[in-house]
């Protein structure tokens, strides 16, 4: 009773029908919300370090697309500035740096 200030912590009056009624009914309510609450602030911050994640990796895939285009032009391949990189020259530019991406 003293959790949701329906009593004084220093109170000796015995137990009232309203405090009965509130654990009765109300506290499981409030106790499942609560868990709710947190369940969906676990879930949301999942979801914050996944989204972080990707962009991070989106991050180091642009950086490498860049160093693939110079990579090409300096080895004598075309490569435009933008859209896609062609096949031979990803491949040629993984070889290259030694790592598969």
């Amino acid at each position: 009773m003293v959790e949701k200030g329906l009593r004084p912590a220093n109170s000796s009056l015995p137990v009232t029908p309203p405090e009965v009624r509130f654990y009765l009914e109300y506290k499981p309510r409030d106790d499942a919300r609560a868990a709710q609450e947190a369940e969906r602030k676990r879930q949301w911050d999942e979801m914050w370090e996944r989204s972080k994640a990707a962009q991070a990796e989106a991050l180091r895939m642009k950086e490498h697309m860049r160093k693939a285009r110079e990579w090409g032009r300096d080895n004598g391949y075309f490569v435009g500035t933008r859209g896609r990189i062609p096949a031979r020259v990803w491949k040629a530019y993984q070889e290259s740096v030694g790592e598969t991406l």
